[in-house]
């Protein structure tokens, strides 16, 4: 059931858009790391080196950087430089602290590219430089292997060519979608060696009766840095342009059947005829009341009558 649902909610993340279709981006990152270091602890728990009381630590800071690129949404190329900075193992005899220098190139696939995020699992392989750093505190001379010797407070490095294969996860967060952006993230990952190294030194023969030089080890690393990004959008092919073409000519039709359709312009426009109506219906009216008083400035009433007939009388 687990399965099923991991594949239901990948399958979902899958068919998500994806908007960042190219990228490019320069970034440094730091964290820390963890190393195996093959049999060089017993090489240097010898009675005539370190003593049986040293113990290697792993842990180590790490620091770098990359230029990564991000082509067809889903495929990642970049370009690492990587230091392992291990800490330092002492006695009362002397010090021993590994590091490792190496640079390569890593390839991804981007399994999430959805909502600014970037999550995508990558292999990679480096070349470089694996170090050991070796210091005599102690009063009598020291040894590395049978023929280095190390005199009172005398210091010498031994060094080795080493390929280092690595395997990661990374995810990654875009500030923007599109244009110039900031970006950081994280790292998870291991490397390791698949083959062996011989030791040489900084001064005198290489040391014999050693172990041949192993490493392998882990690291959580942080990054932020600065980039460039294209949306999906601007890459995409002709077919897309012929889309905006199409919803003005739709947009037009939903205004013209919304004009022919909208009630509200035809109701004010009726009102007016009938105040008109109104208005002309009281106009004529006071000319129908006028009349009445027209009429009897052509016939006398009888008051004028009566008053006339009087006046005749007394004359």
């Amino acid at each position: 059931m687990r399965i099923a649902a991991f594949g239901v909610a990948l399958a979902f993340l899958w068919a998500q858009e994806e908007p960042v279709n190219f990228g490019i981006v320069l970034r440094g990152h730091s964290g820390v790391g963890l190393g195996f270091f093959g049999k060089l602890q017993s090489d240097l728990k010898a009675t005539n080196a370190l003593g049986k009381d040293l113990k290697m630590i792993p842990w180590a800071t790490t620091a770098g950087a990359n230029l990564d690129f991000l082509f067809a949404k889903r495929i990642l190329l970049s370009g690492t430089l990587q230091l392992q900075h291990y800490d330092a193992s002492e006695t009362e005899r002397g010090l021993a602290r590994p590091y490792a220098l190496h640079y390569g190139g890593q390839l991804g696939f981007a399994a999430i590219n959805k909502n600014l995020w970037l999550f995508y699992p990558y292999l990679g392989y480096q070349v470089g430089t694996y170090e050991l750093r070796y210091k005599n505190y102690f009063t009598e001379p020291i040894y590395f292997g049978t023929n280095q010797e190390l005199r009172p407070l005398d210091k010498r490095t031994y060094s080795t060519s080493l390929g280092l294969a690595e395997v990661g996860l990374g995810v990654r967060r875009w500030k923007r979608g599109e244009g110039i952006t900031l970006v950081w993230g994280a790292d998870l990952g291991a490397v390791f060696a698949p083959s062996k190294g011989k030791w040489s030194a900084s001064e005198g023969p290489a040391p014999t009766g050693v172990n041949d030089a192993q490493l392998s080890g882990g690291y959580l690393r942080f990054s932020l840095g600065v980039g460039y990004v294209k949306p999906k959008s601007e890459s995409a092919a002709s077919p897309i342009p012929a889309a905006p073409q199409e919803k003005p000519k739709k947009e037009r039709k939903a205004k013209k059947s919304d004009a022919d359709t909208a009630p509200q312009p035809a109701a004010p426009q009726g009102e007016p005829k009938k105040e008109r109506k109104s208005k002309k219906a009281k106009s004529e009216a006071p000319q129908t009341e006028t009349k009445p008083a027209s009429e009897p400035s052509g016939k006398p009433s009888k008051k004028a009558k009566r008053k006339a007939k009087d006046e005749d009388d007394e004359d």
